[in-house]
């Protein structure tokens, strides 16, 4: 099935969420440099919810578990599993391209 929209915006998130945090930038610094280049309010939106839950100290999964509606589960997992294994460098391309192929509702 192919990708949505939404699909491919939260791809593009996830590529430059990597390529951000593979830069050494700090995830909070990440996630504002994305809601400030993010054009579409409303993800803009996602993405501020998404950054307010994780500077109150929740993990990164914990913050998507708030959003089941915008992250899918394999998504979430696959956020929780990189915390655990700290395997983030293989796990977000994965994400990146599981959205990018519609694999990831």
């Amino acid at each position: 099935m192919p990708p949505g929209d939404q699909q491919l915006r939260q791809a593009r998130f996830w590529r430059k969420f990597m390529l951000l945090t593979r830069g050494r930038i700090e995830v909070r610094r990440a996630l504002d440099i994305i809601i400030a280049e993010e054009a579409d309010a409303s993800l803009q939106q996602q993405w501020r919810s998404l950054r307010a839950a994780v500077l109150a100290g929740q993990p990164l999964s914990e913050a998507l578990e708030a959003a089941p509606g915008t992250f899918s589960r394999a998504v979430r997992e696959l956020v929780r599993s990189a915390e655990q294994s700290g395997a983030w460098d293989d796990i977000l391309p994965l994400i990146a391209q599981g959205l990018e192929d519609g694999t990831f509702d």
